[in-house]
This record gives structure tokens, sequence and C-alpha cells, in this order.
């Protein structure tokens, strides 16, 4: 349980200072940029144990995690409120570090908490 709330801020954390520090997206308020960063971060968190857990070749559980992960941002820029993309290609280029990030930290992590 303790890697679980380990990664799930990590990447909160990661995901509030990739948007934070750019000026690909616009957040109107800082309480909606927490919410979003805490939001990707739990979700990521719940995606990778879940992919891990579904077992399979790695290069299917990296895909996976990367598809979820992507679905998971572009959700979360798309339904809360103040989220606004000034250049759609940065935004891409944002979400693929985000997901090239949620991969490390689950190379990182998830393999010594699930034995496989």
């Amino acid at each position: 349980m303790y890697a679980f709330f380990l990664r799930a801020v990590t990447l909160s954390v990661l995901y509030f200072c990739l948007i934070y520090w750019t000026d690909v997206m616009e957040v109107v308020t800082l309480g909606g940029l927490i919410a979003g960063a805490c939001i990707a971060g739990i979700g990521s968190a719940l995606v990778q144990i879940l992919v891990w857990k579904l077992g399979g070749s790695i290069l299917r559980k990296r895909a996976l995690l990367f598809v979820g992960s992507s679905c998971l941002t572009m959700d979360i820029m798309r339904l809360l409120p103040g989220y606004t993309v000034t250049d759609k290609f940065g935004a891409l280029v944002l979400l693929a570090v985000f997901c090239l990030m949620v991969l490390g930290v689950t190379e990182l992590t998830v393999k010594k908490e699930i034995k496989e």
C-alpha cells in the first residue's frame, strides 16, 4: 500500500511540475491544477496496478500503460474547467513526456511490489 501512495504522490508532483513550468497549457486557477494533478496521479497509479495484474508480455503491459495514461490525461484536460491548450503539438509532446514518466515510475516501483 505504501508503494501505491508513493507512486500516486510522485506522479501527481511530476504532472503538476510538467504543466506548471510549460506554456503549452494554461490553467486558470492553481486549485484546478492541483486537482488535475491529484486525479492524474491517483488514476495513473491505479492504471499501473491494473495493467500489471493483467499479465502478458512486458511490451503489452507498456503499451496498455501508455494508452491508459494518455487517455486519463486527455480526459482531465477535457473535463476539468479552466484547462486550455494553447499549442496542440506541444500538448502531444507534453502528453508523451508524461506517459514516459509514468512508464519510468512503473518500472522502478511496480515490479518490486507485484512479484511475477
